[in-house]
């Protein structure tokens, strides 16, 4: 049947073939120097046809139907947009982009690298993302369009339930994530859970992964790297509308709408995105019932601009947190220990209002007050004493409150370009235990809250081929935690924990030409321990109570990173190759056990340890139906010396866990139509030990993927297929160490098999 709609399929849409068509070709350059811009995006708005500049910034681009909108647009540059009426034969369109003056586009500028600044980066554009998002989170699209991201889901799916990356080794909570400047982290656990507001990536203008310290952000440090989105851009938008149905394995099916307005009376704009999310999940009983709906409304003057973006979700995930023992899993690969009882109903929401004014031609002022929060039940069921199947739930709520405020000025010939900013929040956290179904008793209840003031001065300044960059950050931070007297029974109190953090970056750009640089810098940054990294539990009780008192019990971290490299951009190829060395003090490292819940590892401080290696990204397009793209990373990480918790064993120049050596990405794409196009994707990732003491039968084995895929163009419309794991692998990209009778074993997350979605997008 699969089979039989799909030639229907392409029958009807092989006639598009023979449409008559209009060839525009055409040049970009910078309005200021008269320069070619090489690499910019030449695009037919609403489709997913388009190409980019060569060396000398030319173009040539096949459009099926008139009229359409032809949109330019290059990293720095404001973004252009032109009307073609003219129904068949050939016509020339040039572009002059000027530098961004957007009144959206400084929102991120203060906290984003361009492309001439010594950090180590990638910037995703949305038609990058479109190309192979069909609704997963955000993760797992990173994973496949940048370096060193290894993620992995709990339901086996690869798109709904809970799920988590690793950036160089390191884990989610030591990644700082920002839309539009305000931070996604939970502040006092730092992680970020994109479950709980689905369908993201499809209300993302842009995204800018920097690996390493890369420059100053706001909220929890930069440790790792830090991952900025840019939501959907109202000014340049048109009056349109879009639905997508999607399609596919383990019972996946996601409705969503969108409506965006263009800009009305030349000073409003609105948009807004509704979505529906289900899946039964791979893993047995680990299924997805999701919404999410993302809104933003804009006025806009000639100086001034006044925005509000938010979003909200709530998702209902059948649990399945546990790693399973590999005996078990060669018995039966969905094998899911979390019981099929277990389901969360867990929501997060986020709303920001936003003010711009530009003082002057090369000055602009951002500012913005923030609300975020999010809360909801964690069931977890387990048999008592006499067999009776009984389950505690793990409710807790976050409020979030912040203020931010840049100043940006550009010098009137370029040189110099200065960024200061203040941040300021408030994070509530409210742990409550109970036994189920006895919600208004709860028998445990505690509350946390952090408070951070952030400022930040950075600066570059061009001259002859040299960039000169300088970056500085103040944090100071602290944290209050409460007992539950009657839990704990006894009086106690816990001393307030306060850090104060100078975070300096510095770095230097060579431009080879136009099309080449080399750059290098240094970073340093310090980060706190989270509250779960402190109590190695989820609540306070008499196990933990000295740790939680002591404030020497777990150090903040710090690591001094260098990186270095040189980035390439002529049209036919764009991409960049750096070297990174990263030297932590006091590393919060991951001993490869979990907390007796059972969903977060334990951690303690190794006095030094130490993460190098190379990163190289690129894309090739030696003409324009033909591109080949992807990103490597060969990574070595080591741990002086480590000495696992009640043992007198000390191991020296051991790995850490989770790191693998090689990550590799690909994709071959080829478009014999304007209307068709192909891609073939293979991934590689080596082996990496399971914990700290590197025993050869605690490991997490290497794996290879194929995916493949092919976008069909009818119009405006637009049928993405997406056939990933093609050899069938059974693969796991995270685990831990588990008891299985006694004995230490290899514990996983299988993995989706063989698997299969399709995205329908009508667009209007």
């Amino acid at each position: 049947m699969r089979i039989f709609l799909l030639q229907l399929l392409v029958g009807c849409l092989l006639p598009v073939a023979a449409w008559a068509q209009l060839n525009v070709t055409g040049k970009v350059t910078d309005a200021q120097t008269n320069e070619s811009l090489a690499g910019a995006n030449v695009t037919i708005a609403g489709t997913t046809q388009g190409t980019i500049t060569n060396s000398e910034g030319e173009y040539r681009l096949q459009v099926d139907q008139t009229p359409a909108t032809l949109k330019v647009s290059f990293v720095g540059f404001q973004t252009q947009e032109v009307t073609l009426s003219t129904e068949v034969g050939s016509v020339t369109q040039n572009f002059s982009l000027s530098v961004a003056r957007s009144l959206e586009e400084v929102m991120i500028r203060a906290i984003r690298a361009d492309q001439k600044i010594p950090v180590t980066q990638k910037t995703i554009s949305r038609q990058d993302i479109e190309e192979i998002y069909v609704g997963q989170d955000a993760l797992f699209v990173l994973e496949r369009k940048t370096p060193s991201i290894l993620a992995y889901s709990e339901s086996g799916t690869n798109l709904t339930n809970y799920g988590q990356m690793r950036l160089r080794g390191m884990e989610q909570k030591r990644i700082n994530i920002t839309l539009n400047g305000v931070p996604l982290n939970d502040m006092i656990d730092q992680g970020v859970y994109f479950s709980n507001f689905t369908d993201f990536g499809n209300s993302i203008e842009s995204v800018q992964v920097q690996r390493g310290v890369g420059t100053s952000t706001n909220g929890t440090a930069s440790y790792a790297g830090s991952i900025n989105f840019e939501s959907v851009n109202l000014r340049d938008s048109v009056a349109s509308a879009e639905v997508q149905l999607l399609g596919g394995s383990f019972g996946t099916y996601r409705t969503s709408g969108e409506v965006k307005t263009g800009l009305l009376n030349d000073k409003f704009a609105f948009y807004t995105r509704f979505t529906r999310t289900t899946s039964e999940g791979y893993r047995r009983h680990s299924g997805t019932d999701a919404y999410s709906f993302f809104f933003s409304g804009g006025y806009f003057g000639e100086k001034d601009m006044v925005k509000i973006t938010g979003f909200t979700g709530r998702t209902k995930n059948e649990l399945a947190y546990l790693p399973v023992a590999l005996p078990d899993i060669e018995a039966d690969p969905r094998t899911n220990y979390v019981s099929e009882n277990d389901t969360d109903d867990f929501g997060q929401h986020l709303i920001q209002l936003e003010y711009t004014r530009f003082l002057s031609q090369q000055t602009s002022l951002v500012s913005s007050i923030y609300y975020g929060g999010a809360g909801g039940d964690f069931p977890a069921g387990f048999p008592d004493e006499e067999g009776n199947f009984m389950q505690i739930n793990y409710p807790l709520f976050n409020d979030h409150y912040g203020f931010m405020s840049y100043l940006n000025h550009q010098s009137v010939n370029g040189r110099w370009d200065i960024n200061g900013g203040v941040h300021a929040y408030s994070f509530l956290r409210e742990n409550i235990e109970s036994i189920i179904p006895n919600y208004a008793t709860p028998y445990y209840q505690d509350e946390s809250r952090k408070d951070e003031l952030s400022l930040f001065a950075k600066a570059s300044y061009e001259v002859g081929k040299l960039i000169l960059f300088g970056d500085l950050q103040f944090r100071t931070v602290q944290l209050d935690m409460s007992v539950d007297e009657a839990f704990l029974g006894q009086t106690a109190t816990i001393p307030t924990r306060s850090w104060t953090f100078f975070n300096p970056k510095v770095g230097v750009t060579y431009e080879l030409n136009n099309s080449a640089n080399l750059y290098a810098s240094f970073g340093r940054s310090g980060r706190e321990p989270t509250r779960t990294d402190i109590l190695g539990a989820a609540q306070i009780n008499p196990f933990n109570l000295a740790d939680a008192q002591d404030p020497d019990a777990v150090q903040a971290e710090y690591v001094n990173d260098f990186e270095g490299g040189v980035r390439v951009n002529n049209g036919q190829l764009s991409g960049q190759a750096n070297l990174f060395y990263m030297q932590f003090e006091n590393e919060i490292a991951a001993i490869g056990q979990a907390i007796p819940e059972g969903f977060i590892q334990l951690r303690k401080n190794v006095p030094s340890s130490y993460r190098r290696g190379i990163e190289v990204d690129w894309e090739y397009r030696p003409i324009t139906q033909f591109s080949f793209s992807g990103d490597v990373t060969y990574m070595q990480s080591q741990i002086d010396e480590y000495a696992p918790e009640d043992a007198d064993q000390v191991y020296t120049d051991v790995e850490p866990v989770i790191s693998p050596e090689w990550i590799v990405n690909a994709s071959l794409e080829y478009r014999p139509q304007s209307w068709l196009s192909v891609a073939l994707s293979p991934r590689y990732v080596s082996e990496s030990y399971l914990e700290p003491t590197n025993r050869e039968n605690l490991v997490l084995p290497e794996f290879f993927l194929l995916d493949a895929r092919a976008t069909f163009s009818l119009g405006k419309h637009s049928l993405s297929l997406q056939l990933n794991n093609l050899l069938d692998n059974q693969y796991y990209s995270y685990g831990e160490s588990v008891d299985y009778n006694g004995a230490l074993v290899p514990g996983y997350f299988v993995q989706p098999p063989r698997n299969f979605y399709a995205i329908l997008r009508l667009r209007f």
